[in-house]
């Protein structure tokens, strides 16, 4: 695993996993439908043989779904997609391995300095993932690699998103985990219960079984304290793979328990940097519509601004910006 002195470790940890996905809307079946139309329209209304440029692009979500729009053309698309973590999407996620193959992944690279000819692309792409960067030289950068009339979208989280809100609630449950002793009381229950059997003495096994009632009464309280909030994926992933530790102490040895237990206890604390982010990315209104004046100095036309909905509650999920490059337009100012 990236230790943390690497300054995207709660990036590349996070992407270093069988997922596809950093953030889903909702967790209502089928919230995410209207967001897949949306981007299928506009990858089907790409020319067979569009070059694309994914920003952003994680282990490749956004770009898989130009892969389904590419293989109805006459003439495969071209798809890149570009992120500052250490990604390496074929790798670790196994669900879309056939199309992850259809796509160059340029790991390691700024969306503020892209190693792609002025023009190059004739559409630029973005799924949460823009308004992480610095907007005023990846916006300029993002025009200079796209042809003239070439299309862009970007999809980008909303400060009064339902994303924000379930992000805010998750920042909270994680440092809420982190700041308790649940890590060291699993650490320690491992230990003793490994030494318990090995031993066999009346007093390795009341260690042991002080140790796991230390570890389920810190683990009671975490649960009760989080039985009101609305969502609990955060909480019941981390705990089913927690749980998981005890039973493989027979087929693993204490020193790769202890290993793996301070792996989630990390990846945990990646997820809590990594949720204060998107809060901190979040746009409000005046945000985006500063991106919006912005792009059409850079000489964007046709430029369409709008909430981003999903579920069948129309959950606010971000902002929708689209547009196109002036025809006539050669490279972007900086």
């Amino acid at each position: 695993m990236r230790r943390r002195n690497d300054a995207l470790w709660e990036w590349s940890v996070f992407w270093q996993s069988d997922q596809l996905q950093s953030c889903m809307p909702v967790s209502e079946a089928g919230a995410s439908d209207r967001l897949f139309s949306t981007w299928r329209e506009f990858f089907d209304a790409l020319p067979a043989g569009a070059r694309i440029l994914d920003l952003g692009t994680g282990n490749g979500s956004l770009a898989i779904q130009a892969v389904e729009a590419s293989r109805a053309k006459p003439e495969p698309f071209s798809i890149h997609g570009v992120d500052l973590a250490e990604i390496q999407p074929s790798r670790y996620v196994t669900s879309a391995a056939t199309a992850l193959e259809e796509i160059s992944f340029h790991p390691r690279t700024p969306m503020e300095k892209l190693p792609f000819a002025d023009g190059h692309f004739d559409a630029v792409a973005s799924q949460y993932a823009i308004e992480y960067s610095n907007t005023r030289k990846s916006l300029p950068e993002a025009f200079r690699v796209l042809k003239p009339g070439g299309r862009f979208c970007f999809l980008m989280h909303a400060d009064d998103g339902a994303l924000k809100d379930r992000c805010r609630l998750q920042s909270q449950q994680a440092q809420t985990i982190l700041d308790s002793r649940l890590f060291t009381a699993l650490v320690d229950m491992l230990k003793r219960s490994v030494t318990a059997e090995a031993q066999n003495t009346p007093q390795a096994l009341s260690l042991a079984e002080q140790s796991i009632k230390t570890f389920k009464a810190i683990l009671d309280d975490l649960v009760q304290g989080f039985s009101n909030d609305e969502d609990h994926s955060l909480v019941n992933n981390l705990f089913a793979a927690i749980m998981r530790l005890p039973d493989m102490r027979r087929s693993q040895n204490l020193e790769t328990l202890i290993a793996m237990a301070n792996d989630i206890r990390d990846l945990l604390s990646a997820q809590a940097k990594r949720l204060q982010a998107m809060q901190h990315a979040a746009l409000d209104d005046k945000a985006a519509n500063d991106i919006v004046d912005r792009l059409r100095t850079l000489g964007a036309e046709n430029l369409t601004l709008e909430t981003a909905t999903a579920g069948t509650k129309e959950y606010c999920v971000g902002y929708w910006l689209y547009g196109q490059k002036l025809k006539n337009q050669g490279q972007a100012p900086t």
